[in-house]
């Protein structure tokens, strides 16, 4: 028998917040049932706590601020037989100090991070092109941002690598001392665990990147001299927070420059932000002095808030990645083996097939569907494991392509990834439904990971996926097989694991850039910090605002133009983008508690409302001259119509949580209402909502007077 040690989650992921407070990410499935509570899962946790959740009175300080999102890594050790692992892994043991590891006693946890972001030194998504991952085959790349930078057109240009990317560099916190936080800023010294001498050492000669951070905020563009910071808990285990959500811009002579336009929803030239991603290594320390370093490493990611926390996705992150690792890794040849689905395969209803129906019913809370698409959704997620009356797949649209460019009755209702009109499940989720469908389904109790491999999946549950155009979290690149550690049978691995670059610090020099290129998408280059946000929007608010209705694209029926339109040959319903992540409609806890027939819902506001949403027509942004193509007040709704002004008010969007957890919920009031609490836009701003199908042509709503 052998013990093997893994970090869990093998990614996790911290989010932004103007508050310096912060709260712990969820460890619980969105939307899931938990035994015991009328609470279903998906809420944050509460600092300070093993799993306690969080109330609408902890989601902003006392200021007002919206407080950060903690993500907390954990240790587990395994025993197993053999050099080789399958997944599920049952079992597994949290090690906290005070825990025992092969006899052995540990005092002591030593942790390193790594923080950094890459966007303005990447390529860029290419809205046009809308291709996603294609981009990159065949030795291709899109085209690079800040392409006119000082007139440095490579991205291993050392101009570039030194001026456009922000690199805190390592931090390393020993968990008996970690209660002060150590934070990834301009002033504190990089630091890492030296695995020859045993210590953690200090690395003076760092050269530590904080670009175009010399200069005075204004009007959402203010320097960046700080991407978050770590700290431990008493037991040991990791917290890592995030930035603040600043947005930079600057110009092609490398100043800080406040007065950039930003004429894009993904690509910005002249644009950062404070996300940011990186590397999570740990080392235990023993009562008789030895160390132990761990080789199942994790990742952090920083990104956009969570304003939807409990809305489970349709596709979530975990179904792009678990199918991945299913068609590509060998995962479980029980479901896919020989470049297919097996079909003498049958799903476990509760794990395989019911979160994906419980999902469309989810979407009423963020979305404006009429009543009589509200109950049908909601039949969804009364369906059981038994045999359904009707055939559920004939309003599920097919992954395989044939139905891409069908709209509605097929669902999921929501818009497309890179060259698709409309979402469609993955493939592992389409093959389990349609089992069920048929009356096959598993009556056998699920065959349970272990508490380290569950947090896998929760964590990535909560995450969007199916449209990375270019998402929330992650985006495509969770698709390529090159981005993951292949050797994830190894016990000390285990899968889903990134493939990192393994550093020696103690060579970096002051006046050099020490991160490189890095990972690209499609070819077998390991990962460095920062390049997984890097395939994100910079700045990330501008994708944010923009992702709240759209007509398809591609469009099935052609260019939406103004003489297509006329003539009927276009698509001109207007649909969700990322609901689950990024909430279109809502219903208010205030105006619950004003409506006169109390305890029923009340009218949709938009989520993104007040001043500066009231959509107008052809709109031109500060130095961004309008395009040319159709657009219409309907195509404007629910969103900034001037990006810049997100960068100052996306900390003012409200949170959409569970009744129960909201305080001062009445105990009579429905118990499965998601409204929105901790909103600062005032009720008179808002905009009505109009319930879809909505068409580029339907009149909108002004401001309320």
């Amino acid at each position: 028998m052998k013990t093997s040690l893994r970090i869990h989650p093998a990614i996790g992921f911290a989010r932004v917040g103007n508050s310096k407070e912060y709260y712990l990410g969820p460890e619980t499935m969105a939307a899931s049932p938990i035994e015991g509570s009328v609470i279903r899962g998906g809420l944050p946790i509460q600092p300070g706590t093993e799993s306690t959740p969080i109330t609408s009175a902890d989601i902003r300080d006392a200021e007002g601020k919206l407080k950060r999102q903690a993500a907390r890594f954990k240790i587990y050790q395994y025993t197993t037989e053999g050099d080789s692992i399958t997944y599920p892994t049952p079992g597994g043991k949290e090690v906290v100090i005070g825990s025992e590891v092969d006899g052995k006693k540990v005092v002591d946890i030593i942790w390193t991070t790594h923080l950094a972001n890459k966007k303005a030194n990447c390529w860029e998504i290419d809205e046009e092109a809308n291709e996603g991952i294609a981009l990159y085959e065949g030795g291709n790349t899109p085209p690079l941002r800040n392409l006119n930078y000082k007139s440095a057109q490579d991205p291993a240009d050392p101009i570039r690598l030194k001026e456009l990317v922000i690199d805190a560099g390592p931090r390393a916190i020993m968990a008996s001392k970690g209660s002060t936080a150590i934070p990834f800023d301009k002033q504190t010294q990089a630091s890492y665990y030296n695995q020859t001498s045993g210590t953690i050492e200090t690395q003076a000669s760092y050269p530590i990147q904080f670009p175009f951070s010399d200069g005075t905020g204004d009007n959402g563009s203010d320097p960046i001299t700080y991407l978050g910071e770590i700290l431990t808990e008493p037991n040991g285990r990791l917290l890592v927070l995030g930035g603040h959500g600043l947005a930079c811009a600057f110009n092609n002579e490398g100043e800080f420059d406040a007065s950039q336009a930003l004429c894009k929803d993904v690509d910005n030239d002249n644009w950062i932000d404070d996300t940011s991603d990186g590397p999570v290594t740990a080392v235990l320390v023993f009562d008789d002095g030895s160390k132990q370093p761990i080789d199942g490493s994790a990742w952090i990611v920083s990104t956009d808030p969570s304003y939807a926390p409990q809305t489970l996705n349709v596709v979530s992150l975990w179904d792009d990645v678990y199918n991945t690792w299913l068609e590509n890794f060998n995962l479980q040849p029980e479901i896919y083996s020989n470049g297919k689905y097996n079909d003498s395969y049958k799903p476990y209803f509760e794990d395989d097939v019911f979160p994906t129906l419980n999902a469309a019913h989810m979407q009423m809370w963020n979305t404006n569907l009429p009543s009589n698409a509200i109950a049908a959704h909601k039949n969804m997620s009364n369906l059981t494991s038994e045999k359904p009356s009707i055939d559920v797949m004939q309003f599920i649209r097919n992954p395989d392509g044939s139905q891409n460019e069908v709209g509605a009755p097929l669902m999921p209702l929501s818009l497309g990834d890179a060259a698709q009109s409309f979402l469609t499940l993955s493939e592992q989720q389409y093959f389990f439904l349609d089992k069920w469908n048929s009356g096959i389904h598993s009556d056998a109790p699920t065959v349970m990971a272990g508490p380290g491999e569950q947090l896998d999946k929760t964590i990535l549950v909560n995450c969007l996926g199916g449209r990375f155009s270019p998402g929330i979290d992650l985006t495509f690149i969770v698709r390529d097989v090159n981005l993951y550690n292949k050797n994830w049978t190894n016990p000390a691995v285990g899968p889903f694991r990134i493939n990192a670059e393994v550093f020696d610090y103690s060579k970096a020099q002051k006046d050099q850039p020490f991160l490189g290129v890095g990972y690209t998408p499609l070819r077998p280059f390991l990962v460095e910090p920062g390049d997984l946000c890097k395939f994100m929007a910079v700045p990330w608010h501008t994708d944010y605002n923009s992702c709240a209705t759209h007509t398809p694209d591609p469009n099935p029926g052609g260019s939406v133009t103004d003489s297509n339109v006329f003539k009927g040959t276009v698509n001109t319903t207007l649909f969700w983008s990322w609901p689950a992540q990024r909430p279109v409609a809502v219903y208010t806890f205030e105006d619950l508690m004003a409506n006169t027939n109390k305890g029923e819902l009340p009218e949709q506001r938009y989520s993104v409302r007040g001043e500066g949403t009231a959509a107008q027509e052809q709109l031109s942004s500060p130095g961004c001259p309008f395009s040319g193509s159709f657009d219409s007040k309907a195509m404007n709704v629910g969103r900034y119509q001037d990006r810049r002004n997100i960068l100052t008010n996306w900390m003012r969007i409200g949170t959409i949580i569970q009744g129960p957890a909201i305080e001062g919920y009445p105990d009579d009031f429905d118990k499965d209402y998601y409204l929105e609490v901790e909103s600062l836009f005032e009720k008179d701003e808002s905009n009505k909502v109009i319930f879809w199908p909505n068409t580029v042509s339907d009149n909108v709503f002004p401001p309320e007077d």
